[in-house]
């Protein structure tokens, strides 16, 4: 019994208990919309919608990755008022990002509506108030984490996707389409954005020490951390948008379909790196021992993985013809290579977290080279879906093996010196 309520009480357990029940819910939602969103809309209108789901995330790429230095930088603080200048200090760097993005987009709007072949313009300026609420919200819930408060970063999810999926899937069955779904998107940032406030509002009414909180070694590590958030987003996106510049609309409709299958494997296993991070740089700066968080984060992330991926490999068709319809049953045959894909991409980011949560950044290198050779290489090959999707899972297997044999050649250095 004793052993039973420490492990219960143990933070790698019970925030992964919170982080995954929570997420697993939220990701129920999400892809429930995007199903529903796929049969109502049809794969061509969904596969519009995908790609401008794909310029958010990279558009939000800047302050996301704050996201975790901000999770590092609460976690390792030593007291509330060094925590609440922290936090003060970020909200007003992230706000400054947010609005800069805000007015980029807009700008570049025009270029990126005829790049993914877009008719509709306003589609494209419409990412900018929901990327504008959702980086705010991002410091928020990120906050939280760090003081690990992981309902703090679940719950904010949790109402921005059932907003979006009740007023969005409303709005598109009243005839709005494309522009309905997004419309639902941000109603669903807003309120997300107004919850995260409440889980920090102790944060916020704390006094702070100073005005500002010198910002440079957190610039310092936000870099590399931009870096990998923004190779790793890469290789998420790059992708889906370009598919859907080079494919038909029918293929990139597909494709969009398959990529939303695949990330159900990340989305199932991402919670527990999440959770991992901040216990991890928690130990870490305490200098108290970690490798056994890593492990267990390690084999928990593997098997949610794999089991994910055996159930594309044996039920591909019931998976795609339940999931979407009929319409989409075409992509069953390339579904449990997206899986696989996306399960070596899911190890991989996770060893780079590990690394980071360290403050180690070196590793960043692979996810950077990762990133640039996907894009040259899809810009090459991109002929059918199943060679866009090879293409990916070769580099992101190449990214693995680097990463592995990074952190093993510096584990031996540790041990045996440098000799």
């Amino acid at each position: 019994m004793i052993k039973l309520r420490k492990l219960i009480n143990h933070p790698l357990f019970s925030g992964s208990a919170v982080m995954i029940g929570g997420s697993m819910v939220i990701n129920v939602i999400n892809y429930v919309y995007h199903l529903v969103m796929g049969r109502i809309l049809g794969p061509i209108n969904y596969g519009v919608l995908a790609s401008l789901f794909s310029i958010l995330y990279i558009v939000g790429i800047v302050p996301t990755s704050t996201s975790v230095a901000i999770v590092k930088f609460i976690s390792s603080s030593k007291n509330s008022g060094e925590m609440a200048t922290i936090f003060s200090s970020l909200n007003k760097l992230v706000f400054n990002i947010a609005s800069i993005l805000s007015i980029l987009t807009i700008i570049s709007s025009p270029f990126i509506a005829s790049f993914l072949h877009i008719d509709n313009v306003f589609l494209v300026i419409l990412i900018t108030p929901i990327l504008f609420f959702s980086l705010l919200t991002l410091v928020n819930q990120a906050t939280s984490q760090g003081l690990l408060k992981f309902m703090g970063f679940v719950l904010p999810n949790f109402t921005s996707s059932f907003t979006k999926i009740c007023l969005g899937v409303l709005l598109v069955v009243m005839g709005y389409s494309v522009f309905g779904a997004m419309i639902g998107v941000f109603a669903g940032g807003l309120v997300a954005f107004f919850v995260s406030k409440w889980y920090v509002r102790d944060i916020r009414n704390t006094k702070i020490l100073k005005n500002n909180y010198d910002l440079k070694p957190f610039l310092k590590y936000s870099l590399p951390v931009f870096l990998q958030a923004l190779a790793f987003t890469s290789i998420f996106t790059t992708d889906v948008i370009l598919v859907k510049h080079f494919l038909s609309p029918f293929d990139a409709g597909i494709y969009a379909a398959l990529s939303t299958l695949g990330k159900i494997v990340f989305f199932a296993s991402a919670p527990i790196s999440s959770v991992m991070f901040p216990v991890v740089a928690g130990r870490s700066a305490k200098g108290e021992k970690y490798l056994e968080i890593f492990w267990g984060s390690l084999g928990l992330t593997l098997i949610v993985s794999t089991v994910v991926v055996g159930i594309y490999y044996f039920f591909s068709d019931f998976a795609i013809k339940i999931l979407y319809g009929s319409a989409y049953l075409s992509a069953s045959i390339y579904l449990v290579w997206m899986g696989l894909f996306i399960l070596v991409y899911t190890l991989a980011l996770l060893l780079v977290n590990f690394s980071l949560s360290l403050g180690k950044t070196r590793i960043i290198v692979f996810p950077i080279l990762a990133a640039l050779g996907q894009a040259i290489m899809l810009w090459i090959f991109h002929s059918s879906i199943l060679q866009v999707i090879q293409v990916s899972l070769a580099i992101c297997t190449l990214m693995l093996f680097g990463e592995g044999l990074f952190l093993g050649y510096n584990s031996l250095r540790k041990i045996y010196g440098k000799s």
